[in-house]
């Protein structure tokens, strides 16, 4: 988490001031091309790494030998560090842009009177925005304690790591040793909620005014250089690297093989891997859809209640924000000891549906998908003002009719993108899913993970393009649509 942070938060912050407080050339385009990747499966982005950087990349070793040995640049704790920073930086830059939007406009313009742009953002701007800042870390955090993807692909023995090999293999866990390491993450999310909560209250006193801008004249163009130079590293790097390992060939040539790289077998590969990989693609969005449904059902009503303050806002996040910080395989773990119970029991009913349905998969994909999507349908809930609720109530409709009759129908582009951001996290949920589908039942996720052990190959990679590409189109294009629309058509658009 540390090495993680000491790449992600300088980068991200640096992303974050360029797309919020200056006009940089591009910098909507810049920043929603950041918001998609916030949504690319971890494990995606572990083999579009390992194919520029590690085993089998087009820059697969270092240029130092160890032992006369020459290793891969991502290998070990080195690559997951890397791996996990290059997936944070996105974060940064949300929680980060989020405080400076959150930044008085009439406070910087007092500052500007005795002092240049730059300084009014180093010195009065980045400070008032350390809420995001220490938000991000502490998030970071988070995800990198209860993460097992990368540091498995990696051989590092972290809390999450070790749940799953012992699980996997089919040893005792003590449950003192599970509730320890969760309490320990249990702490962070405290933090983040603290922190997160500062943030708050200080976007209360948010100007109305749209937020200032550095107007960098003649400096414009360094910007946009300096922003898409680093974009390039973290999502054309990546891209970049997959499409050469999907288009790589190797041909002999006389008593040698010599590598090329075709156009053509690039697309085919990337077109077929849909078809190649039906199986997959079959499970990953039944079992994700299914966790789709079931999230957003559970998620529309613990919005509506809260939106009614029915249940206390402040302990519900709490619980929320634990949830989605569980270690994916203790919450695999959780669901084994749940459902695969001893045969005359009291639920030993429950064995069967473990052992023959797809239920367990879809409760832990919906357990990882309700946090957020809850959250992001409170905020839109919140946008009704009360007096229409209290127009319907007079005219005899009850909660119910409220809900689906007036709040539902006014806010469905965000409950639309709601359901896009619960799918696209189910269907990039590992760590318990690979604990816990049946046999026979094999998703994309687990599919790559098993093949990325043994480095990402022309097939690999270009099935992680596919979900690359297909996660940044429904990102991009119907997610910010979605939301705008919301605001537009809300009747309160304060969404604070």
């Amino acid at each position: 988490a540390l090495g993680s942070l000491a790449i992600s938060l300088p980068v991200g912050t640096l992303l974050a001031v360029l797309v919020t407080k200056t006009d940089m050339p591009g910098g909507r385009w810049l920043e929603r091309l950041l918001v998609a990747t916030l949504f690319v499966p971890l494990y995606v982005q572990a083999a579009a790494w390992q194919a520029a950087l590690g085993l089998g990349g087009w820059w697969p070793v270092s240029s130092m030998a160890v032992g006369g040995l020459r290793s891969p640049w991502l290998d070990g704790w080195f690559g997951a560090i890397w791996v996990h920073a290059m997936a944070a930086v996105p974060w940064v830059v949300l929680f980060v842009a989020a405080a400076l939007r959150s930044v008085a406009r009439e406070l910087e313009e007092d500052a500007l009177l005795v002092a240049s742009p730059l300084r009014v953002i180093l010195r009065v701007t980045c400070r008032q925005a350390l809420a995001g800042v220490v938000t991000a870390a502490l998030w970071i955090a988070i995800v990198c304690a209860s993460e097992m993807t990368v540091t498995d692909l990696f051989q590092v023995r972290s809390f999450a790591e070790e749940v799953y090999t012992a699980a996997s293999m089919g040893e005792p866990l003590e449950l003192s040793d599970l509730w320890l390491g969760t309490a320990a993450i249990a702490i962070l999310v405290l933090a983040a909620l603290g922190a997160t909560r500062n943030l708050l209250i200080a976007s209360e006193f948010t100007s109305l005014l749209s937020g200032w801008r550095w107007r960098m004249g003649r400096m414009r163009p360094a910007a946009a250089i300096v922003g898409w130079l680093l974009a390039a590293v973290l999502v054309g790097v990546p891209l970049v690297s997959m499409a050469w390992k999907a288009g790589a060939k190797t041909e002999r040539v006389g008593d040698q093989y010599a590598r090329s790289w075709s156009a053509e077998k690039m697309i085919t590969q990337v077109a077929r891997s849909p078809l190649e990989h039906a199986r997959e693609w079959s499970w990953s969005f039944a079992i994700g859809g299914v966790a789709t449904a079931a999230a957003m059902a559970v998620g529309i009503l613990l919005a509506w209640a809260m939106r009614n303050r029915w249940l206390p806002s402040l302990p519900i996040s709490a619980l929320l924000a634990f949830g989605f910080a569980v270690p994916g395989p203790v919450l695999g773990v959780w669901l084994i000891r749940l459902l695969n119970r001893p045969e005359g029991s009291a639920l030993g009913f429950l064995t069967w549906y473990y052992d023959t349905t797809i239920l367990a998969p879809v409760l832990a994909q919906a357990f990882r998908a309700l946090p957020l999507t809850t959250f992001l349908l409170w905020t839109q809930m919140a946008s009704v003002p009360q007096d229409l609720l209290d127009s319907a109530a007079s005219e005899g409709a009850g909660w119910c009719r409220q809900l689906w009759q007036v709040v539902l129908p006014l806010i469905w582009p965000g409950v639309f993108a709601a359901a896009c951001v619960a799918f696209v996290i189910a269907i990039g949920e590992l760590a318990a899913t690979v604990l816990v589908a049946p046999p026979g039942v094999s998703t994309l996720s687990i599919r790559i993970f098993g093949l990325l052990h043994y480095g990402a190959e022309d097939r690999v990679a270009a099935l992680c393009m596919a979900i690359w590409l297909l996660v940044c189109v429904l990102t991009v294009c119907f997610t910010p649509w979605a939301f705008l629309r919301g605001v537009k058509r809300g009747p309160n658009a304060d969404l604070r």
